[in-house]
């Protein structure tokens, strides 16, 4: 008898993971095994010559990218985005993953869905900004930026290397850069 419940418990722990694991391959289809797994992101979003930025309310009110915690359920992808929409207002479409950073924080190149924001940032920003290279070097100078040292270097690199890519590489190619 007890051989039976054990029989029927495992059986029912099957039946529980193949629903599950099938719920979580549906929703994450099309996606990169790396962008189906829920992990922290942010988005680089550039505009012409500008990229995105933050200004947080914490962490000394530094400068990052638009970025954060997953909720441990979505994908790394859809985590980029909604911590782009919560902390700037700006919906985005993400596409290509560009590094990862530490404790494996994914940096996606992200695009605006529309050229003004859908509503104000929330309370971890004081404000949303437009900023071109020269202002992320002066910002490096100041130490103004989140992550310093570990990721705020790529941000002045990608809005340049995208200028070049754009006036020698016409078909929209992307170099992709990933840091463990």
């Amino acid at each position: 008898m007890a051989l039976l419940r054990v029989s029927l418990f495992v059986l029912s722990l099957q039946a529980v993971h193949g629903a599950l694991k099938a719920n979580f391959t549906n929703n994450t289809r099309g996606l990169a095994d790396a962008d189906a797994a829920p992990a922290h992101a942010g988005c680089f979003v550039k505009k012409g010559n500008a990229m995105l930025a933050v200004k947080l309310t914490y962490d000394g009110n530094k400068f990052d990218i638009p970025g954060g915690c997953t909720n441990g359920r979505e994908p790394a992808k859809r985590t980029a985005e909604r911590e782009t929409w919560e902390e700037s207002g700006y919906p985005v479409e993400v596409n290509e993953l560009l590094a990862t950073v530490r404790g494996g924080f994914r940096i996606y190149r992200c695009s605006v869905k529309q050229q003004d924001p859908g509503k104000g940032p929330d309370h971890e920003v004081s404000s949303v900004q437009w900023i071109n290279p020269w202002e992320v070097d002066n910002f490096m100078q100041q130490h103004m930026w989140r992550y310093q040292d570990e990721q705020a270097y790529l941000y002045a690199q990608w809005l340049r290397e995208g200028a070049e890519n754009h006036e020698q590489n016409h078909d929209g190619g992307h170099r992709r850069l990933i840091m463990v």
